[in-house]
């Protein structure tokens, strides 16, 4: 075998280095240094798109809320006035026609809180029950309901059977919850136009 005696030489196959053999490799590595971590301070920019597009966000929810609670405020007036009626009408024993007239009362006076611009309050039962009817998906008032207060209230001696009141104490609780509508007097003849 030919040893090169120059330790620069290049090693050939078959020849066999001189000198010092090197020690383990692996005592010369040392450790990762890791760099410092990232700061969470000053954030990103689009953690600041989204943190302006979240504030508009709830700033508009929370305004459509406050507005809907306050245009709404009439509603929860006029149901808790129907809890009114129906629980003086287990305490007082009214009669059925007192019932009927401070149910009507109470429909009259919600039509006019919801739409101030129509005089439901001075139209015969029949058809404000019929202009109350478009404000809903579903008929509130049934006609059968509409011809009977109709024609009772105007009686000398009225007779108001339980289901009628009982019908009417229904229709008015729907109606009261689950009306929306908006007037336009140019569409209709001026009546009401349901939004729904």
């Amino acid at each position: 075998m030919n040893i090169p005696s120059n330790p620069q030489a290049p090693l050939t196959q078959g020849s066999v280095p001189s000198g010092p053999l090197p020690q383990d490799p692996l005592s010369q590595l040392r450790d990762i240094h890791l760099p410092d971590p990232v700061s969470w301070w000053p954030p990103a920019p689009g953690w600041w798109i989204l943190a302006i597009i979240v504030v508009t966000t709830l700033f508009f929810l929370s305004h459509w809320l406050i507005k809907r609670r306050a245009n709404n405020c009439y509603r929860r007036e006029a149901v808790q006035q129907l809890n009114g009626i129906a629980t003086s009408a287990n305490s007082l024993e009214p009669s059925n026609l007192e019932k009927c007239q401070a149910l009507l009362t109470l429909l009259r006076r919600t039509a006019k809180t919801a739409y101030p611009q129509l005089s439901l309050e001075s139209e015969l039962t029949a058809p404000m029950l019929s202009h109350l009817n478009h404000c809903c998906k579903q008929t509130v008032f049934d006609d059968n309901l509409q011809k009977n207060l109709g024609q009772l209230l105007y009686q000398a001696n009225p007779n108001i059977s339980d289901d009628l009141l009982q019908q009417l104490q229904q229709g008015t609780e729907q109606w009261i919850k689950k009306h929306k509508a908006k007037y336009d007097p140019q569409v209709g003849g001026g009546k009401i136009n349901a939004d729904l």
